[in-house]
């Protein structure tokens, strides 16, 4: 009985790996609700016109699979106006170049001054998911608020870094800072 009980889990460790347990695969339900997030931020803020030729580019500073796997699902099928979005992956913010959007992942955030500068005026949305990033200067912070993902804006960053700020995306937010 122990040697039959010995070959199957032995078969099963061996076959695990060669088949897709999708049902044992966590879905990362905060990067579908961040990657829907935004997206739709591209509705709620006026472009500079020279951020409305070419694609539309987000770059994300840091690794989250799972928030790129969702982005690219977007990318794929969706556009914004008439640009297809493109995404960059970039280790550090100076990899990041010029985009439309920079989201600051993780520690990342730590960089939040650094982007501030480098893309004022430049039409940039800098989104962060940190504690305490909108009251620092980023755009949109994203935040759990009691066990739900949302996010918080700051107006004056908006400005700072040449947005304009759709006032339905003020009632959006949890948290609105001038």
């Amino acid at each position: 009985m122990r040697k039959i009980f010995l070959i199957f889990t032995c078969l099963f460790l061996c076959s695990a790996d060669v088949i897709e347990w999708s049902f044992l695969q966590k879905d990362d339900t905060n990067a579908k609700i961040k990657a829907v997030y935004i997206y739709n931020f591209t509705r709620y803020f006026e472009w500079p016109s020279d951020k409305r030729e070419g694609n539309f580019i987000i770059s994300t500073v840091g690794s989250n699979a799972g928030l790129s796997t969702e982005l690219q699902k977007l990318a794929e099928k969706k556009m914004v106006g008439n640009q297809k979005i493109e995404l960059k992956s970039a280790a550090t913010l100076a990899d990041a170049g010029k985009c439309n959007i920079v989201y600051l992942l993780g520690d990342n955030s730590s960089l939040l001054k650094d982007a501030v500068t480098k893309y004022k005026g430049k039409g940039t949305l800098v989104i962060c998911e940190k504690s305490g990033m909108a009251k620092a200067g980023a755009v949109i912070n994203f935040i759990i608020d009691e066990n739900k993902q949302t996010f918080e804006l700051n107006t004056t960053s908006a400005t700072k870094v040449g947005l304009k700020v759709s006032g339905n995306l003020k009632d959006l937010a949890k948290s609105v800072f001038n």
